[in-house]
């Protein structure tokens, strides 16, 4: 792998990290947000589904990555109650 595609892989990476990061914020803060999809190449590393699960609980939301890589996000049930 050449140096620009180890640069372009960890920007993507990057990219994707602000995504989940924002979705979490914005289920967190928006009422009437029931749920934000964001769809990633690969399935996340152990690293980055920590750090999501980390922003979802300081967000107080609901994560939830599927195999394919697909994360959603959601409020908490007693939430919306």
């Amino acid at each position: 792998m050449s140096v620009m595609e180890v640069a372009a892989r960890h920007a993507s990476e990057h990219d994707i990290e602000g995504l989940v990061a924002a979705a979490c914020r914005l289920v967190g803060s928006d009422n009437e947000v029931r749920s934000v999809r964001v769809l990633t190449p690969n399935r996340p590393t152990y690293d980055e589904l920590w750090c999501y699960r980390e922003w979802a609980h300081d967000q107080h939301v609901r994560l939830n990555v599927d195999g394919a890589g697909m994360v959603t996000v959601r409020p908490e049930c007693d939430a919306r109650e």
